[in-house]
């Protein structure tokens, strides 16, 4: 977890402007260009206190003082505040003089289903302060993506909360797009009332999209090439949860997976498994062998 907010921190994307005569300064940027609808929006706020006193928020920000957005949506509409928003700052004293950084997922405070270009714009108020102060706007796009691959999926019984519920079945998609660095996959899970979840799968490298399939109960194999020696084994279940990650290189063969149709199970052939620290580490979330293969 530690190491996903570091990869955050870095990677944020748009200008941070403060303004000098204010007594607190706000900067905000989002850490990608482009996403895909529905996945998870994390903006950075930065905050100075220069009012000269300790600035301290509670979950009361009538009484205290909070962090809220301004989304300017592609229709030129404000975007909806979600009933289950909360106050990003709850627990933050910012001393005099500090900064303070603040990673938010804007997508679960707002409503942002509209595919079309954004602005959004940081705002601080505190009962101690003669005001509120707004960052200059940072800008993204949402987009539907291409479809590469879809399969619907019935949901196995584990996952009904009641004896004898039906649920409609789900629709596994794997979805690409552009995020303004790279061609990048998606796996995404709905049905027609919900999404579940989207997932990054990793980026095209121009070779072949990820192969996919389902097993007997109802868990998304997917593997994809991600260097020319190295490719990634994912298993998610029916709510787009990661349930197991492996990692595979080219030998002589290439690793791909296999569907057993008698057994409804999915197995990999092809390639070695690979020993994480052994083998490969991580960069970024991405496996890059210690040493090329021979």
């Amino acid at each position: 977890m530690k190491r996903a907010i570091l990869v955050l921190v870095t990677a944020f994307l748009g200008v941070i402007s403060f303004s000098l005569d204010a007594q607190v300064s706000v900067g905000a940027a989002v850490n990608r260009a482009n996403y895909l609808l529905y996945e998870t929006i994390y903006a950075k706020v930065i905050l100075r206190n220069y009012s000269g006193q300790a600035l301290t928020f509670s979950d009361n920000a009538e009484n205290s003082g909070g962090l809220k957005f301004i989304i300017e949506m592609p229709d030129q509409t404000r975007a909806e505040l979600r009933k289950s928003a909360y106050n990003p700052l709850t627990g933050i004293i910012i001393k005099p003089g500090a900064t303070q950084e603040v990673i938010v997922p804007v997508t679960n405070l707002y409503v942002l289903t509209k595919p079309g270009n954004y602005r959004l714009r940081a705002i601080i108020s505190h009962k101690l302060l003669p005001t509120e102060y707004q960052s200059e706007a940072a800008v993204f796009s949402i987009c539907n993506g291409l479809m590469v691959w879809e399969r619907s999926i019935g949901v196995p019984d584990l996952f009904k909360k009641k004896e004898g519920e039906v649920l409609p079945p789900r629709k596994a998609k794997v979805l690409t797009f552009n995020d303004g660095k790279d061609k990048v996959y998606c796996l995404s899970i709905e049905d027609e009332k919900y999404v579940y979840g989207i997932a990054r799968i990793g980026s095209d490298i121009g070779n072949f999209p990820p192969s996919c399939e389902v097993d007997g109960l109802s868990r998304i194999h997917v593997i994809l090439q991600v260097s020319p020696s190295v490719f990634s084994y994912f298993i998610y279940d029916i709510n787009c949860e990661l349930a197991e990650k492996e990692v595979y290189v080219k030998t002589n063969t290439v690793p791909t997976i296999v569907m057993d149709a008698k057994e409804g199970a999915v197995v990999v052939v092809g390639g070695r498994k690979a020993m994480k620290d052994v083998d490969y580490v991580e960069e970024n979330g991405r496996p890059v062998l210690t040493k090329e293969e021979e």
